[in-house]
């Protein structure tokens, strides 16, 4: 069966890529796998569907979010090598990963054990703190967004700036509008506001580590909007309760990262790599224990746009 937008793909970039199978789809991106012809490099070729790239506002945001994400070099963030707009195409080109996502291996395996899953915490920490340290926030941390080298095992996160793309846009028209995943979304993304911070990743790496070390979700949810609410106004059950052995200085790492005000969390993702890695640094960096924070019960947030639908490849729309 032909598909419409490969094959405007092709007639916008066909001599410069060689576009291969779908990878997977959603409702912010396509990904093809494709072959740079010149460098003869086999990359992940994320475009947008029309629908969104006719924008010129989210078309513009696409291209400077990735072209800053272009400019991370870190072990564990998905190298970008090119973006731009040919032909009314809005691409990227980032290094194809051969793997499998975290959500995958989840769904697989179930919880991680607790060394593995403080080293995957701690590598994904490592890549926010560098990607902060050079002005730019994830936004949309989740276990699809951090993809596990086959070969290392090694955690590298993808996807930066795709959701701010369409969040600017929507900011336009709409008041109060939370772009990201429900169910890792911190409490100010929850409420639509517009001044996040390395912070907001630092509650939602905190939500996929008591996901991998517990096996479920702090909040579990009919809906996206009460999802949203649980995480504005609920506090999630202690995590020695569902893992006992789980060493508690972890767990307390953890769960102050979960605080709802961004002030109670950790300063930053690098402190929060380092007592990821060696608890006890909290203390002897002469930081103070957060408070439980008092539930709230807020006004409902709106709904965010649909999940993209699974993709069936290690790469995330």
């Amino acid at each position: 069966m032909s598909d419409p937008l490969r094959d405007r793909v092709v007639a916008a970039i066909g001599d410069r890529f060689e576009v291969g199978e779908e990878l997977g789809r959603g409702g912010m991106s396509v990904v093809y796998r494709a072959r740079e012809v010149r460098l003869r490099r086999t990359v992940a070729l994320k475009v947008l569907p029309p629908e969104l790239a006719f924008r010129s506002g989210v078309r513009e945001r696409f291209l400077r979010e990735a072209q800053t994400s272009a400019q991370l070099q870190h072990p564990h963030v998905v190298p970008v090598y090119a973006a731009d707009e040919t032909g009314g195409v809005a691409w990227l080109a980032m290094a194809l990963v051969e793997g499998e996502t975290l959500g995958q291996r989840m769904a697989r395996v179930g919880r991680a054990g607790i060394d593995e899953a403080r080293r995957l915490l701690a590598e994904v920490a490592d890549a926010l703190a560098y990607a902060h340290a050079h002005g730019v926030v994830h936004r949309d941390v989740k276990p699809d967004n951090i993809l596990l080298d086959r070969e290392s095992g090694r955690a590298v996160v993808t996807d930066f700036g795709i959701a701010r793309a369409a969040e600017e846009e929507l900011r336009l028209t709409v008041t109060g509008v939370a772009i990201g995943s429900p169910a890792y979304m911190s409490p100010e993304q929850a409420m639509g506001d517009a001044g996040v911070d390395g912070r907001t990743d630092q509650y939602a790496l905190a939500v996929v580590g008591y996901q991998l070390l517990t096996g479920q979700l702090p909040f579990d949810a009919a809906s996206a909007t009460a999802m949203l609410i649980k995480h504005v106004g609920e506090t999630p059950r202690p995590i020695a309760e569902l893992r006992p052995e789980v060493p508690a200085a972890l767990a307390q790492a953890l769960e102050r990262a979960l605080a709802k005000k961004p002030a109670d969390r950790w300063p930053d993702a690098a402190t929060f790599r380092r007592v990821l890695l060696d608890p006890r640094a909290g203390e002897a960096m002469g930081v103070p224990a957060a408070a439980s924070p008092a539930p709230a019960t807020p006004p409902p947030p709106p709904a965010p746009p649909a999940d993209a639908k699974s993709d069936r490849s290690h790469v995330v729309l």
